[in-house]
């Protein structure tokens, strides 16, 4: 097999600058190619055809942590991969709504194919791309809009959501593939530890407003708070419940040690698992604190490629998501098992990636696993 050279240019991105645009039609390559790898400053246009595989700044609460705490990953490399092998595929995306995420997402797609030693072709266009003009028979498409799926069944194209559960939509069509994280099965197992009072942390983003909604009928619920306008002496002896990103949350959990309020226990969906509620807490803050993650044994080298590129799998759903989905399309165009996602030991069932939910402490700065 080719050993493969990645070039990497870095990414100089303005995070105030919001009309961040990149080219409809930008290709990417894997790097047996040759080709040097180039993605644009975020102020330059008129940039099409170009190959991206780059590094990138972006996600830095995740990045910037991202060698800090200890979990268990594993290596499937068992995988016999023809010289023959291809892949292509498109990725459709709010480029203005998600420009911080999209160096990351691509160097973690780059990360997986390169792993793999193939030649493959990557797409990406703006959500308002007119659907019927892409020639990509495979797309991975970011949406939260389930009210808009419907129309994704007339084309005859497949489409992969990774941003979207099958719980949270009727929409049931063969061409149509979800991989959100089980956010519902999460907040089901981590609720069943609540017997008593229990408090939200919220902070009216979407992802937040979605995690409330699903506990919104909890027996328990006593008072809803919107991050950071929190009266904390009314946790005490109160459930605490973070619908909140870790870096906020460690600043609560930090609070509560500092105001010396005594909760019963702390809890987070997998917005909590991540390295910064490590780095930004003492032990005394965590010492009650229990994450849920569904994110289990992601695979080393692919995690390490993605590393070397400034991205990553191993804490960041949404790239893990497309990762899997990468293997799909992957196994489909080169008459692969259609179900059992190799790369990965993970199974996609009735058109969702089937995760599993498991429970976590941090002790001596690492994430362990509850039995």
């Amino acid at each position: 097999m080719k050993k493969l050279l990645i070039i990497v240019c870095a990414v100089f991105l303005n995070a105030q600058q919001l009309n961040f645009e990149l080219p409809n039609d930008i290709n990417t390559t894997s790097a047996e190619t040759n080709k040097t790898a180039v993605i644009a400053e975020s102020n330059k246009t008129n940039v099409s055809d170009t190959n991206i595989t780059a590094e990138t700044n972006t996600s830095a609460e995740i990045n910037e942590t991202n060698n800090t705490a200890i979990v268990d990953v594993e290596d499937f490399n068992d995988t016999y991969v023809s010289f023959n092998s291809k892949a292509s595929f498109t990725v459709v995306i709010n480029k203005q709504r998600f420009f911080k995420f999209i160096p990351s997402l691509m160097n973690a797609l780059n990360a997986y194919y390169a792993q793999k030693g193939i030649d493959y072709n990557i797409t990406l266009y703006n959500i308002d791309t007119n659907l019927s003009k892409i020639k990509s028979k495979d797309i991975i498409y970011f949406t939260t809009d389930v009210n808009q799926l419907s129309k994704l069944k007339d084309y005859n194209k497949t489409f992969y959501l990774p941003l979207i559960n099958k719980n949270e939509t009727n929409i049931t069509a063969k061409n149509i593939y979800f991989g959100s994280i089980d956010f519902k099965d999460q907040i089901q197992k981590l609720t069943s530890f609540i017997d008593d009072k229990t408090d939200v942390i919220a902070d009216h983003t979407l992802l937040s407003d979605k995690l409330l909604n699903y506990e919104k009928n909890l027996t328990y619920i006593h008072t809803v708070y919107q991050f950071p306008n929190i009266y904390y002496q009314d946790l005490n002896n109160s459930f605490v419940i973070f619908n909140t990103s870790a870096g906020k949350t460690a600043q609560v959990l930090s609070t509560i040690t500092q105001k010396e309020i005594q909760t019963k226990l702390t809890l987070t969906p997998q917005l909590g698992y991540n390295p910064l509620m490590i780095v930004l807490t003492q032990p005394a803050d965590i010492q009650k604190l229990l994450i849920a993650n569904s994110i289990i044994h992601p695979p080393l080298i692919i995690n390490e490629d993605a590393s070397l590129l400034n991205s990553d799998i191993r804490y960041n759903w949404m790239n893990y998501a497309a990762c899997i989905f990468a293997n799909k399309i992957y196994n489909k165009q080169n008459s692969e098992d259609q179900f059992y996602m190799n790369d990965f030991n993970i199974y996609i069932f009735n058109n969702q990636i089937n995760y599993k939910t498991k429970l976590y402490r941090i002790i001596d700065g690492a994430f362990k696993q509850v039995e």
